[in-house]
C-alpha cells in the first residue's frame, strides 16, 4: 500500500516508518505528506492534497477526514472531521464528533471531543474543551480565542455531561459577530451559554450564563466545606434550558450543511467532508440528547430531597424542569428557501473565492434575512 500511495503523489519521506492499515488509497489525494511514526487506519480515512500529517512525531489517523493545506502535527485523530487550512500542533487528542471548520488554529497539547470550532477559532496550549461549540469573530485577525491551560468542564460529580455553547449559530454561520475570548487558566463548568463579544477575564471561573459584549472576571475567594448528596442536582431547569439551547442550534447547524454546504460542493472532493461534517453533528445531536434522557431520569429522587430539606428555590426548578421534560424541544423547521443563498455562494466561490470569502462578501440584506429566518426557528424554546 506504501508503494501504491507513492506512485500516486504522496510524498513519504521514510516508507517503513508509516503504517497504512484498511484505507482506501483513492481517498489519500496527491501532495500529502506523511512524516516518520505515522499510522493511517480505516477506510472512511480521507486526506486532502498538500496536506502535512505527523509532523514533529507522527500521528495516528483513524477515520478521519482531513481536508486539504491541513497541518496535523503529532498526536491522536480519530473519528473526526478538519476541513481546508486548519493547524493542530503537537499532542493533540482530536476525539470522536469533533468539526474543525476553515482555518481552525489549535496550540499543542488540546484534547477536544464533541467539539465544533467555526471558522478561523483558535484555541491555544494545554486545553481541555470537550463538548462544546464555539462560534464567533469575522476573519482570522478578528478571531475568537481561548488562552492556555483552559478546561471545560463537562462532567458533574451526579455522573451527568453537558455541554456549553459559545455564541450561536444562527448569527455565527456569518461570521460577521464579535470574537469571543476566553482568558489563560480559565475553568468553565457547563452548561453555561456565552454570547458574541464577550471576554472571560483570565483565571476567571465561571458557572452561568453571560449575555452578548460582557466583561466577566470572578475568581474563588472562600474556602466551603458542606455535606455533598450526589443524588442531589441544583438548578436543572437551567441546565435543561441550556442544553436544549444547545441541541437546537446543533439542529440548525445540520440543517446549514445539508441544504447550503452540501449543495454549493457537491460533486467535488469536499462532499466528503461536507457529509463527514453533517454525520459529526448527528452524533453531537445523539449524545446529547442521550445524556440529557439520563439527566431527567434522576429528576425526581432529586426532587424529594429538596422537599425534606425545605429548599423552596430547588423544589421550583425541580417542578419546573419536570414540566419542561415533558415537551422538550424537537427538530426546529425552518421555513426558509435557501435557493438564492445557495446560488449567490456558489457562484463566489467557482469564481476564485474560497467559502470564508464568500460568506463574508454576501449581500448583508440577504445575511440578515437568512438570520432571522434560522433564529425565528429556535425562538423562545419554553
Amino acid at each position: 500500500m506504501i508503494s501504491v500511495l507513492q506512485n500516486k503523489g504522496v510524498i513519504i519521506p521514510s516508507p517503513s516508518s508509516v503504517v497504512v492499515e484498511d484505507i482506501d488509497p483513492n481517498r489519500i489525494e496527491s501532495g500529502v505528506r506523511l512524516y516518520p511514526g505515522t499510522v493511517l487506519h480505516g477506510k472512511d480515512t480521507f486526506i486532502g492534497r498538500n496536506s502535512i500529517i505527523g509532523l514533529g512525531g507522527g500521528a495516528f489517523v483513524q477515520n478521519a477526514q482531513i481536508g486539504r493545506n491541513c497541518t496535523l502535527m503529532h498526536g491522536t485523530y480519530r473519528e473526526c472531521t478538519i476541513l481546508n487550512d486548519v493547524i493542530v500542533r503537537g499532542g493533540a487528542e482530536i476525539r470522536e464528533g469533533c468539526l474543525l471548520e476553515e482555518g481552525v488554529e489549535l496550540g499543542h497539547t488540546v484534547g477536544l471531543k464533541q467539539t465544533i470550532l467555526f471558522p478561523d477559532v483558535v484555541l491555544g496550549s494545554l486545553i481541555n474543551f470537550c463538548d462544546a461549540l464555539l462560534t464567533g469573530g469575522s476573519s482570522r485577525r478578528n478571531h475568537s480565542e481561548v488562552g492556555s491551560c483552559m478546561a471545560l468542564y463537562n462532567f458533574t460529580p451526579n455522573g451527568d455531561k453537558f455541554a456549553s455553547l459559545f455564541g450561536d449559530v444562527p448569527n455565527g454561520l456569518f461570521l460577521n459577530q464579535h470574537p469571543i475570548f476566553i482568558g489563560g487558566q480559565t475553568q468553565i463548568v457547563s452548561p453555561v451559554h456565552v454570547g458574541f463579544g464577550c471576554v472571560i477575564a483570565a483565571g476567571t471561573k465561571l458557572t452561568r450564563n453571560v449575555e452578548n459584549n460582557m466583561l466577566v472576571s470572578c475568581t474563588p475567594t472562600q474556602n466551603v466545606e458542606t455535606i455533598f448528596n450526589p443524588a442531589k442536582i441544583h438548578r436543572p431547569d437551567q441546565k435543561i434550558e441550556t442544553t436544549c439551547l444547545y441541541i437546537s442550534n446543533l439542529e440548525l447547524l445540520r440543517i446549514w450543511y445539508e441544504n447550503v454546504r452540501l449543495p454549493i460542493f457537491r460533486g467535488s472532493y469536499y462532499e466528503k467532508l461536507i457529509r463527514a461534517g453533517i454525520a459529526c453533528i448527528q452524533s453531537g445531536i445523539e449524545e446529547r440528547r442521550k445524556r440529557l434522557r439520563k439527566f431527567i431520569e434522576k429528576l425526581h429522587v432529586s426532587l424529594n430531597y429538596h422537599r425534606q430539606e425545605n429548599n423552596a428555590s430547588e423544589v421550583q426548578s425541580h417542578l419546573r424542569a419536570i414540566e419542561m421534560s415533558q415537551h422538550l424541544a424537537g427538530i426546529p423547521v425552518v421555513d426558509y428557501d435557501f435557493s438564492r443563498l445557495v446560488e449567490e455562494l456558489r457562484r463566489r466561490i467557482d469564481g476564485g473565492s474560497d467559502y470564508r470569502v464568500a460568506i463574508r462578501m454576501l449581500p448583508i440584506q440577504l445575511i440578515e434575512q437568512t438570520s432571522r429566518a434560522l433564529a425565528r426557528s429556535i425562538g423562545c424554546q419554553w
